[in-house]
């Protein structure tokens, strides 16, 4: 907690005095009754609505509930790995990061069966240099548009259809993103690291045994940001034995992180 503090300090200096630093929310809200789950049966949820006056004049509280993985979260290594990290065992230093950008969104084109392979991660090495140490890769599909309305998000059709559809990482990119021992995390703005069309859900395990966490459902429609050269600052609730959680997700652009 600490160190996080620290770091919160330092950014809050950073924005101050850097008038250049852009501050991107990469999270989308919670609405009630409408932010989608992984199962259909799920929802977030607010219930317990209390307004009105109290003790000292206005008086407001409401509670919820809502599924470890729904809306924008991270899933701990736990989820797929029964030695991985749970929630709160992920060190904090590995929520403060390099950001990486890689989007292919003109490429998938609305393509639900797309894969991102490692020539896609090679192509952006060779555009933009080697992947920084101690990064997390937002790859942006241009799915995040679709959030909201579950049959295009999840199905890639607005008709009533069984099978998922929605693009994802090959198993081969896992393995090229955990052997380059550069990463911390790796985020879609789908809902999930596997393609919709996988039974076997190989990312997630590769990723979890290396003790990768993901994010998903990150909100990256209509952002502004670079290839690399911004800072992510990823802020997870702090579930006790948690497999995952909701996840404010912060992007600083244009910001060295030097005083």
């Amino acid at each position: 907690m600490y160190l996080l503090n620290v770091w919160n300090f330092i950014l809050a200096i950073l924005v101050v005095r850097d008038a250049n630093c852009i501050v991107i929310d990469l999270c989308h809200g919670y609405q009630n009754q409408s932010t989608t789950c992984w199962t259909t049966t799920q929802r977030f949820e607010i219930f317990g609505v209390k307004r009105g006056a109290g003790p000292n004049g206005w008086y407001s509280t409401q509670s919820f509930s809502m599924s470890e993985h729904c809306g924008t979260h991270l899933d701990a290594p736990y989820h797929f790995y029964e030695n991985g990290w749970k929630l709160e065992d992920i060190p904090l230093e590995r929520m403060i990061v390099e950001g990486v950008h890689l989007n292919v969104s003109h490429e998938v084109n609305g393509n639900g069966d797309f894969l991102l392979t490692v020539d896609h991660l090679k192509k952006w090495e060779h555009d933009n240099g080697p992947l920084p140490h101690r990064s997390v890769i937002l790859v942006n599909f241009g799915w995040a548009h679709k959030f909201g309305n579950r049959q295009l998000y999840y199905y890639n059709n607005i008709t009533e259809r069984s099978l998922l559809s929605f693009p994802g990482l090959s198993k081969d990119a896992a393995q090229w993103i955990v052997d380059s021992k550069k990463v911390f995390g790796l985020g879609v703005d789908g809902p999930s690291v596997d393609p919709g069309n996988s039974t076997s859900f190989d990312v997630h395990k590769i990723l979890s045994k290396a003790n990768l966490y993901n994010l998903e459902n990150v909100a990256l429609n209509g952002t502004t940001l670079p290839s690399k050269g911004f800072k992510l600052i990823i802020q997870p609730i702090k579930i006790v034995g948690g497999t995952g959680g909701p996840c404010r997700i912060l992007a600083f652009t244009n910001n060295t992180f030097e005083k």
